[in-house]
């Protein structure tokens, strides 16, 4: 028997096997990558064989990239999971080191640039959300966020002198100031 047979005969069942795999994942898209990786690897390791036995062989080729994907999948959700509550205490870690200078140097913005620093950098939200309430695009959010930034930065140099290039933390600004 000719080592190309059983391939044929794999894509010739190739709707059956796609369907084997949206029962288990749910999700056609994944299927389809689950399938392709799962036919390429029967390209290059076919064993020579009957019809059966190939069929069968592929479903073994199958279960293991549908195995090897999911725990790809587990692994990246737990990765941003990880990522995304570092981010959070960050954020948190950060909002309370900004230094107070920063609402009275607020106030020198525009107000619409103002409530978006307040709402994103101070209150945690996101910025789509923030965007969308507003009535901008969340690009355009970004945009004037950086350039907020970029603003409030020179300011609070200016204004604070050295304290403001770290974490602000022993800012004694407002007690000079006074």
């Amino acid at each position: 028997m000719e080592s190309r047979e059983p391939i044929a005969s794999l894509i010739d069942r190739r709707s059956r096997f796609r369907a084997y795999l949206v029962s288990r994942l749910g999700n056609e898209t994944d299927a389809d990558d689950v399938l392709q990786a799962g036919l390429l690897k029967a390209l290059r390791a076919t064993p020579v064989g009957d019809e059966e036995k190939t069929t069968a062989w592929f479903y073994r080729v199958l279960h293991n990239a549908l195995v090897d994907h999911v725990r790809s999948r587990f692994a990246r959700e737990r990765r941003e999971e990880r990522w995304a509550m570092d981010g959070d205490r960050q954020t948190e870690e950060a909002r309370r080191s900004v230094c107070a200078c920063v609402e009275a140097l607020l106030e020198d913005l525009r107000p619409r640039t103002a409530e978006l620093v307040r709402r994103v950098e101070l209150g945690g939200e996101p910025v789509a959300a923030v965007a969308e309430s507003m009535g901008m695009s969340a690009g355009a959010a970004n945009v004037a966020l950086h350039r907020a930034r970029a603003d409030l930065r020179r300011r609070l140099e200016d204004f604070c002198g050295a304290c403001a290039r770290g974490a602000c933390l022993d800012c004694d600004c407002a007690e000079r100031a006074d």
